[in-house]
């Protein structure tokens, strides 16, 4: 393809001006931080550690460097100083303690400017905006609203009972169409189909997106920013085809369903929702409110299709691997409900060992092992070293929670480890509150997920066993544990899942008819 004398000068242009104004940056920061930076690796003039960085499993390597240089380690990418956090203690100090000035969030190029997740929560910066979605956020899902959603998230935990035993082998889709059922009532007023719907598809395609651009290291626009400048068509801005399709993954995400609250509603059929509540508490919507309800909607929806389903699929994947630990837990769920009921969110203050399982799940392998960046927004100093203004801040989730000092063994998985003599949960360095990020930018929905892993949990334990499959020769087939992606999940495994007595199918039959017939769901 021809390129014109004038796009190659731009081009040019352009580039000398990025790699001048990194170098000065380079220079500048180096300068300023050099008298009490925190340690870290070397790395090279210019680029500093961008080469050492892999694709995938970068908190595998952040781990690493945590054991030679201390749970706070200090690298550069391109003249942009990173601190990486791996213990809770410097976490809390940092993004909770100074959360008045940790709480930004950095230019993320591909996934927040070329993508467009800039307009959601996860990526606004700090201000006005940001603050206005976490009061909508916690009228829904603060720790008292969220109570209101129990009898919807047992009613679908049921449904999700019936999809797993017609077809046990697809339990990661399973676990997805439950989740993207319960988010989307609550976001939109809109009922799943029973299987394969649009509007959880669109959310999937649409979390695949973000998941991708969001990995560090995955697009080297994000360190040469200039690129995003070059037409798709030019040699290497393949990118720019990657983040169109990305783009139109995530506008059907807000256009489709929110488009179909407001047919409901002109219609007067909608069903109570979170887009219906904030559209009718505007009163006359202008473009404007309309496209901040919508970017809120989307960013409640799309928070929790793809992490709680993470953590479900690691359930399933740990119960395969620790018969013994199912089986303690069964032992409770059944002492709890006689065996002649589904368990219900009443029974939680009853079964100490399953709210350890549930901690343990999110510990042992946690959904965003990462979280999203954050970026101080002035100079700060702590424990002597100099943490310099724009400075991003990664705290390392995986790092803390697999801490040798607080987790004995954290590989292992082990509820015991959140037991005390009494047989109750003891909160200290709790993986409830840890896996969902600090500060103010802790996940808004923490509490409708945590209670969503609870409830399937405890009622997959109650009717079915999960075991290990064999092969046509009889051998047991053990699934490997690996986990990768910046939105977690286990590599795809097998199991078998099957009733624990021929009675199940009648047990989840009425669970099912008894949420239905009930009037709060």
């Amino acid at each position: 393809m021809h390129i014109s004398n004038s796009a190659r000068i731009t081009l040019s242009t352009f580039a000398i001006a990025s790699t001048t104004a990194s170098i000065v940056y380079y220079w500048w920061s180096s300068k300023r931080s050099s008298k009490k930076s925190p340690p870290g690796p070397k790395g090279l003039p210019l680029f500093g550690n961008e080469f050492q960085i892999p694709d995938d499993k970068q908190w595998l390597t952040f781990h690493e460097w945590g054991k030679t240089y201390g749970d706070i380690v200090r690298i550069t990418t391109m003249g942009q100083p990173v601190l990486i956090l791996n213990s809770a203690q410097a976490a809390i100090d940092l993004l909770e303690t100074r959360g008045n000035i940790y709480s930004d969030r950095p230019v993320a190029v591909m996934a927040g400017e070329l993508v467009g997740w800039d307009r959601g929560l996860g990526y606004a910066r700090y201000g006005e905006r940001f603050k206005e979605f976490r009061r909508m956020f916690h009228q829904i899902m603060g720790s008292r609203p969220s109570q209101d959603l129990l009898p919807m998230q047992e009613k679908e935990t049921a449904e999700l009972l019936i999809r797993l035993l017609d077809r046990p082998e697809d339990f990661i889709a399973h676990a997805r169409q439950s989740t993207g059922a319960t988010i989307l009532m609550i976001s939109y007023g809109y009922k799943v189909a029973p299987a394969d719907d649009p509007y959880v598809r669109i959310a999937e395609e649409a979390m695949l997106g973000f998941a991708k651009a969001s990995e560090p290291g995955a697009f080297l626009v994000d360190r040469f920013q200039f690129l995003k400048y070059m037409p798709s068509w030019f040699p290497g801005a393949n990118f720019q085809r990657v983040a169109k399709a990305m783009r139109s993954d995530l506008e059907r995400l807000y256009d489709v369903p929110f488009n179909f609250v407001m047919d409901e509603m002109e219609n007067g059929r909608e069903i109570p929702s979170f887009t219906s509540k904030f559209l009718n508490e505007k009163i006359h919507p202008n473009d404007e409110d309309r496209d901040f309800v919508k970017a809120a909607a989307a960013s409640l929806y799309s928070g929790g299709a793809d992490t709680t389903p993470s953590s479900i699929s690691s359930f399933i994947l740990a119960m395969t691997l620790y018969p013994d630990v199912q089986a303690k837990a069964q032992e409770e769920v059944d002492r709890v409900t006689g065996c002649n009921r589904l368990p219900s969110f009443a029974d939680r203050v009853d079964m100490p060992y399953v709210n350890a399982l549930v901690k343990e799940i999110l510990r042992w392998n946690p959904a965003v092992p990462l979280g999203l960046p954050h970026q101080v927004t002035q100079d700060d100093t702590y424990r002597g070293y100099t943490i310099a203004k724009g400075t991003v801040i990664w705290a390392n989730i995986w790092s803390i929670l697999h801490d040798e000092k607080i987790y004995p063994e954290p590989l292992k998985f082990e509820p015991e480890r959140f037991l005390n003599q009494a047989g109750s949960v003891d909160r200290l360095f709790d993986p409830s509150l840890l896996a969902f990020g600090f500060g103010r930018r802790i996940c808004p929905g923490m509490h409708l997920a945590d209670n969503s892993i609870f409830i399937t949990v405890a009622s997959i334990l109650a009717v079915f066993s999960i075991t290990k499959c064999r092969d046509a020769n009889g051998e047991e087939l053990t699934p490997v544990i690996d986990y990768s992606g910046f939105i977690s999940h286990p590599r795809p495994f097998k199991c078998s899942i099957s009733p624990r007595s021929d009675s199940v199918t009648a047990l989840i039959l009425n669970g099912v008819q008894e949420f239905e017939a009930s009037p709060a769901s």
